[in-house]
């Protein structure tokens, strides 16, 4: 796995739990290719759980077999529909545990700030991202499912990200998100307070 500031390999990963899409965007030199993209589809009848694991299983295969050195992943949506925010919420739980199990550090992207990266504006068509990313990757065709496409996006904004900030000489990017971070730095405290 790279250690760099700038990842050579990041995978952009679109939560659900019926559809997850993936997509893996590679760094040669300036430019920006992909080495792969498809979808994870859960039996939609299945209860939640075998869903969760059919997800889960999919993307440990693409996660083995092509190694990215960091990820991107969709930032959870809070809109009216409650019951919708916490099936996303499962699906990102089910994404962030494989690719902590396999190690791949984890940058998290509201949706207004990839459509901003890929497309120029927070309030982009799912369509004109897709063009958007066909563009800059410089693919002949990007038709299909727009999971994958938006997972390619969430790569994209994350290659786009870790370039600025190592120009800025920023933090390196993949960093936990702070929320994560502020519950395991209150976890090593009580365990150096019980400790002492």
């Amino acid at each position: 796995m790279t250690t760099s500031a700038t990842p050579r390999l990041v995978l952009g990963v679109d939560p659900g739990t019926h559809v997850v899409g993936w997509g893996l965007v590679a760094r040669e030199g300036s430019r920006l290719t992909t080495a792969g993209f498809g979808t994870i589809r859960a039996p939609a009848s299945a209860p939640i759980d075998r869903r969760l694991a059919a997800i889960a299983e999919g993307l440990r295969e693409v996660v083995t077999r092509h190694a990215p050195d960091a990820a991107a992943v969709e930032e959870a949506f809070y809109g009216r529909d409650v019951r919708a925010a916490i099936r996303l919420g499962e699906g990102r739980g089910a994404v962030l545990v494989v690719l902590a199990e396999a190690g791949v550090p984890v940058a998290h992207y509201t949706n207004n700030v990839v459509k901003r990266s890929v497309a120029g504006g927070g309030r982009a068509t799912k369509p004109r991202v897709q063009a958007m990313a066909r563009a800059i990757l410089g693919l002949a065709s990007l038709d299909g499912s727009l999971d994958a496409s938006d997972a390619l996006a969430l790569a994209i904004c994350h290659h786009h990200q870790a370039g600025a900030a190592a120009r800025l000489g920023g933090a390196a990017p993949g960093r936990l998100h702070p929320r994560v971070q502020a519950a395991v730095d209150a976890m090593r405290a009580a365990e150096r307070k019980r400790a002492q």
